[in-house]
């Protein structure tokens, strides 16, 4: 993710870097925080409480290249955003169960 631009994955929710001030000794350094937001629509089908922790006004979130993630992979489009979208079904289906999930995501922040 790069500084100036987030990351939203449709019906799952945003993500995004966001600079923190933190006190080392005697200096503050920024370090960059990995933030993530989840979607409203499934926040609400689950009554989950959102967390406040909002992205930055002027931070703009550009949509998931799905073709860029299936180059990555090495598999078709459409079979990236398949395995996109059943990830996100599963995690839906979790939350609705009452599960605890832990949604890993590598080389994210």
């Amino acid at each position: 993710l790069s500084r100036s631009q987030g990351v939203r994955i449709p019906s799952l929710g945003s993500f995004d870097v966001l600079p923190t001030w933190t006190q080392v000794g005697h200096e503050a350094v920024i370090i960059p925080r990995p933030v993530f937001r989840l979607a409203r629509n499934l926040a609400a089908v689950h009554s989950l409480v959102e967390d406040q922790d909002v992205l930055a006004g002027n931070k703009e979130l550009r949509s998931l290249k799905y073709a860029a993630v299936a180059a990555q992979a090495s598999v078709f489009r459409q079979k990236a955003e398949s395995c996109i979208q059943g990830t996100v079904s599963l995690l839906s289906h979790c939350l609705g169960k009452g599960e605890n999930v832990a949604l890993v995501l590598r080389d994210v922040g």
